[in-house]
C-alpha cells in the first residue's frame, strides 16, 4: 500500500465536532475523544464517532472506552459497510502519547492515532496536533489532507448503549 492510499482525508465538516466536545470537556478539565469511519476500501472520513457517556471514563489525564462502547461502534461500522480507520483524543497541554496511549490505544497495522492539545482552547488546525500510524509500534505520521470541498459528514454519539446521531 503507498503513503497515499493510506492517508486519511479529513472532510472540513468533521472537524468542528471533534474541536466542540474537546472543548467542552476541556473546559471541565477531561479528556475525551473520537473515531473517524471511512469507508471499507478507502480513506476519506464519513463518519465522526464521538464518545458518549456509558462506558465511556473522563478526566484529567485519563479517558478510556470499555470494550462494550468499542463493540458496540465496530458492529455498527461492520454493518454499514464502514471501517474504524483512526482515534483522536485531547490532552490538557502538549500532543504526544503517552505511555497509557502506546500501550491501550488500538494497536492494529495501519491504525492513525491524533492527540489534540490544549483541549480547553484546542488549535482548529489538524496540522498542529501530534499524529502517529501503528505500524509495529507507534511511529510519527503527517496529519490528514482537510478536504474544503467535503462538507458533508455524519456525527454520531457511541458508548455501550448504542451509536446514534449527535
Amino acid at each position: 500500500m503507498t503513503a497515499d492510499m493510506r492517508k486519511l482525508v479529513l472532510p472540513a465538516g468533521a472537524v468542528d465536532p471533534v474541536l466542540q466536545e474537546i472543548r467542552c470537556h476541556g473546559l471541565a478539565d477531561q479528556e475525551t475523544g473520537a473515531l473517524l469511519l471511512t469507508g471499507r476500501s478507502d480513506m476519506q472520513v464519513l463518519v465522526v464517532a464521538v464518545a458518549g457517556t456509558t462506558g465511556i471514563v473522563r478526566g484529567p489525564g485519563l479517558f478510556t472506552v470499555s470494550a462494550v462502547a468499542y463493540d458496540r461502534l465496530f458492529t455498527f461500522a461492520e454493518e454499514r459497510s464502514y471501517r474504524v480507520r483512526a482515534m483522536i483524543h485531547s490532552h490538557p497541554e502538549r500532543a504526544f502519547l503517552s505511555r497509557t496511549d502506546r500501550a491501550y490505544s488500538l494497536r492494529v497495522p495501519g491504525f492513525v492515532s491524533a492527540v489534540v492539545p490544549t483541549y480547553a482552547a484546542p488549535p482548529a488546525d489538524p496540522a498542529s496536533w501530534g499524529w502517529w500510524r501503528f505500524e509495529q509500534d507507534w511511529v510519527p505520521c503527517t496529519a490528514p489532507v482537510v478536504d474544503p470541498a467535503l462538507s458533508l459528514v455524519r456525527t454520531v454519539v457511541f458508548d455501550e448503549e448504542g451509536v446514534r446521531e449527535y
